[in-house]
């Protein structure tokens, strides 16, 4: 009898592990820029401040975890927090979008 439970879960698992991975923090690649129409660099630039100020002063978020348009809401406020020129808000905001994007799969041209 244990058996039918032992599949069920080995196949939940598995089923699981076939979704996005809203944990990842993509690294910046060629297709990414290449969906996204910018620059690598940019996207690296974007991803760089991502990792060195996004923790100061709170937990990391996800890329995600959170909608292109929310993101679009909340980063300028949080880059004024950051001290983040226009270039770097931009950078920032790219690189978030075309993180969330890549995770699910998405079509990524702005």
């Amino acid at each position: 009898m244990q058996m039918p439970r032992i599949a069920a879960l080995i196949t939940l698992i598995g089923l699981a592990s076939c979704g996005p991975d809203i944990e990842a923090i993509p690294q910046v690649s060629d297709s990414m820029a290449t969906e996204m129409g910018v620059e690598k660099a940019q996207l690296q630039r974007g991803r760089d401040l991502y990792m060195a100020h996004c923790n100061q002063c709170h937990e990391r978020v996800k890329p995600a975890k959170i909608d292109p348009e929310y993101w679009r809401e909340i980063l300028p406020h949080m880059s004024q927090n950051a001290k983040l020129n226009s270039a770097q808000l931009q950078d920032l905001q790219t690189y978030l979008i075309a993180a969330h994007g890549t995770v699910y799969q998405l079509n990524l041209q702005q």
